[in-house]
């Protein structure tokens, strides 16, 4: 069980998520052994997920947000998804596991009851956030750009950086880019294998095609995260938003592909 309470008393921090849901607000969170201050919550997700603070809301929780240095378990950051469009509540925990068993790394899932301000808000999908935490599972040097897909766009059009340096630019997805644009196959392959971890990103293909992730990159393209690796110098991609997966039991393993 997990409990969030926000303040009351901080009635603009309650008007701010009202009119700008990604708006932090500093709350209490217990998970009735554990208690934090101030630490950080918005509203989550998108057309299809996204519900009003007086509703049954998605929110991420960011543990250090107002105070350096905080963490729960070693997290920083934590997803509750309400999981309006996957009533199952185990395709994010399921598929997590498949692509992790495949080699591509995804989040670790479980589940929690969530109260938000002694409002009981039922049984939520939890899952660990995209940032160095995360990272430092897979690579040992998590200090490279982290990028989110955002919605419905493939990798040529300009990504939100989660993590890595400040600079705008975004060099190596414009390389791994042009290195898919190359029209000679020989050194088209070559280029990619410089700039792709071509075996992960098979699988990760592979993965997304058998759970029929309609949502997700392959097929979309949207829902995916991307992470230069420093040490490889090369290009690794995430499956993300795994709610709605399965839906097609009868499709083909060959689909026209998007991304």
């Amino acid at each position: 069980e997990m409990a969030l309470d926000i303040d009351p008393s901080h009635v603009a921090s309650l008007a701010a998520l009202r009119k700008n849901e990604r708006e932090y607000a500093p709350a209490t969170f217990s998970d009735g052994q554990i208690v934090l201050t101030n630490v950080g919550v918005h509203l989550k997700g998108a057309a299809g997920s996204f519900r009003p603070l007086e509703d049954n809301p998605a929110l991420t929780v960011n543990f250090p947000r107002f105070v350096k240095g905080q963490r729960w378990h070693g997290l920083r950051k934590i997803h509750l998804n309400n999981s309006v469009q996957d009533p199952t509540l185990l395709c994010e925990n399921l598929c997590g596991e498949l692509f992790r068993r495949a080699g591509v790394p995804a989040p670790r899932v479980t589940n929690a009851r969530v109260l938000l301000n002694g409002r009981d808000l039922g049984v939520y999908v939890l899952i660990e956030g995209f940032d160095q935490v995360f990272l430092k599972q897979y690579y040992p040097n998590a200090d490279g750009n982290l990028y989110d897909g955002g919605f419905c766009q493939d990798i040529n059009a300009p990504l939100a950086k989660l993590s890595g340096n400040d600079a705008k630019n975004q060099p190596e997805l414009d390389e791994l880019v042009a290195a898919a644009e190359e029209p000679d196959p020989v050194r088209r392959w070559s280029c990619l294998a410089e700039r792709l971890n071509i075996d992960r990103f098979i699988s990760f293909c592979a993965v997304e095609v058998l759970t029929w992730d309609w949502d997700g990159y392959v097929l979309k393209p949207n829902n995916y995260k991307l992470y230069w690796d420093p040490a490889s110098r090369r290009v690794d991609f995430f499956p993300h938003g795994m709610d709605q997966m399965f839906w097609e039991t009868e499709a083909t393993i060959l689909p026209r592909w998007s991304g």
